[in-house]
């Protein structure tokens, strides 16, 4: 029996805490995966990050094409078709005139940066449509003109996008930044759907230091020390965008178009190609026009596992029994707690939601570096002093969290357009209890994959998206669909919710609760 070429895609994620690649069929299904941290390249004096959490690109992208490369080892009649990458950012990279950085990179988790966001121009917000919290490689730039490191600078773009130019076989000339990413630095123009001249201008800096603008999903010829790789003899490379556009689907059926839209748990949604326009009256919801087929919204709240470590850091008292050995949360023994006090009786918990004297609004993520998840900023919102509990503040965040889906939601399309969530983050898939609130906020099925998808994973199915090489979502397994509660719940939940919502309109009418100390001075 002859044998015969599989066509595949590649993806590839690139952390903070490792580099994990994914390679898989047309179906969505693994062939194999390679995953390396940060900690054991260290062992072997391969250093990625250094001590102020900048990242060296040279010796990041080595290591990389060195991964690909025993990947190749070890398959058989296989074909690349796509390869494409997702990686922490958006942060910047300082490019000389022959294409190599002039220092390590500036990552978000930079240990400076934040010094500078006092520094910020009033104007900031109206001209980029960027929250404070996504102004980092503004900032960065602030920082490195002071520190006059940027007098020799030919280029400046994002790492993401440096790294996926290093795969192509472009000049230096063409050097890009993705829309996405663009959109992302703090350096983008609402008004002209361009880079914000006027800001450069005010760091002094030229116009063309600043690369060309370029459509999520273009395509490039390989870089040709990659193509000597049998693996990647006939791939073409597309341009991603920062992680997890992909952790999260609304979809219309099981046979859709694979680019409807996409949330990530680290509660930025976006939705490309798009022809409607939307903007948003809030000082805490973040949307920038691109073009008229595509815009970008995001909303500042970090993803369900961080807020979980949020809660469990800032609130240890509270839930010490209720930690595991790594003083994380014991989601299953919560989750058990609040199924036996409530069974899911209704009205019994219908009447105690209705009854908590506070809620959880947002969380706003500081820098994070290797191996760790950096600083939390939000908290909860109390309406009266009324005693709260462990399971209290448990609750109240999940609300909060699938307030912020819903949110979502009701500002991108008309549900009624959908029929089903699909959600592939692991530590949301441990909260039944998010499930459910989930689903029946958003009056959706919530469908959870049988096997976790990573950004990897969804990166390099996008690309063959891009290419043209599928048109509908793989049609992988999944447990039996989560339904949405119907009746008193459902209407006690709207009606939080509708409060909930105050929150974006007048976020400073209230006070927030961020420690164990300031709970009990409340």
């Amino acid at each position: 029996m002859g044998s015969y070429t599989i066509h595949a895609c590649l993806g590839v994620d690139i952390g903070t805490s490792g580099i994990r690649i994914s390679l898989l069929n047309k179906e969505g299904n693994t062939i194999k995966n390679r995953t390396i941290s940060y900690k054991k390249l260290e062992k072997v004096n391969v250093q990625i990050w250094d001590e102020e959490n900048r990242i060296h690109l040279l010796t990041l992208i080595e290591t990389l094409f060195h991964l690909i490369s025993e990947l190749d080892k070890e398959v058989l009649n296989v074909q690349v078709q796509s390869l494409s990458i997702s990686s922490i950012g958006p942060s910047l990279v300082l490019i000389s005139e022959k294409g190599n950085p002039l220092c390590a990179a500036y990552t978000y988790a930079y240990k400076g940066a934040h010094d500078f966001v006092n520094l910020l121009p009033n104007d900031f917000q109206k001209r980029t449509g960027g929250m404070l919290s996504g102004a980092l490689p503004y900032v960065q730039l602030l920082k490195l003109v002071e520190d006059d490191q940027i007098s020799n600078c030919y280029k400046i773009t994002t790492i993401n996008d440096y790294i996926t130019w290093h795969l192509s076989s472009l000049p230096l000339s063409e050097l890009f930044s993705t829309l996405p990413n663009a959109s992302y630095t703090g350096l983008y123009s609402v008004k002209n759907d361009d880079w914000d001249w006027e800001l450069l201008k005010r760091l002094k800096l030229k116009s063309s230091i600043l690369p060309k603008i370029i459509p999520l999903g273009t395509i490039f010829p390989l870089n040709k020390k990659l193509s000597t790789i049998p693996l990647l003899k006939h791939t073409q490379v597309v341009a991603g965008t920062i992680d997890g556009i992909d952790a999260f689907w609304a979809t219309n059926g099981r046979n859709e178009e694979i680019v409807i839209g996409s949330a990530s748990t680290t509660g930025a949604l976006r939705r490309w190609r798009h022809t409607r326009k939307l903007n948003f009256n809030s000082g805490m919801i973040q949307c920038i026009n691109i073009d008229n087929n595509s815009w970008v919204e995001l909303i500042p709240f970090n993803n369900v596992g961080t807020s979980f470590t949020w809660l469990a850091t800032n609130f240890k008292k509270t839930f010490s029994n209720y930690l595991t050995k790594t003083q994380q949360l014991n989601i299953e023994k919560l989750e058990d707690k609040i199924k036996r006090l409530f069974h899911l009786n209704h009205t019994v918990f219908s009447s105690y939601i209705s009854d908590l004297p506070l809620f959880f609004p947002y969380t706003e993520g500081e820098p994070r570096g290797p191996q760790g998840r950096g600083n939390i900023k939000g908290g909860f919102i109390f309406e009266d002093n009324t005693e709260v509990n462990t399971i209290d503040l448990y609750v109240a965040l999940i609300l909060g969290i699938a307030f912020m889906f819903r949110h979502n939601f009701d500002l991108l399309f008309s549900q009624q357009n959908f029929i089903e969530i699909r959600l592939t983050g692991l530590i949301a898939r441990k909260s039944p209890f998010f499930l459910i609130i989930l689903a029946t906020l958003t009056n959706l099925n919530v469908i959870i994959m049988k096997k976790e998808q990573s950004v990897a994973w969804a990166t390099a199915m996008r690309s063959l998206a891009y290419i043209l090489e599928i048109k509908n979502l793989p049609k992988l397994e999944t447990y039996d669909p989560i339904s949405p509660l119907k009746g008193e719940i459902s209407d006690v939940l709207n009606g939080l919710y509708s409060r909930y919502l105050k929150v974006y309109s007048e976020p400073d009418e209230y006070v927030i609760v961020t420690s164990e100390k300031e709970l009990m001075e409340n």
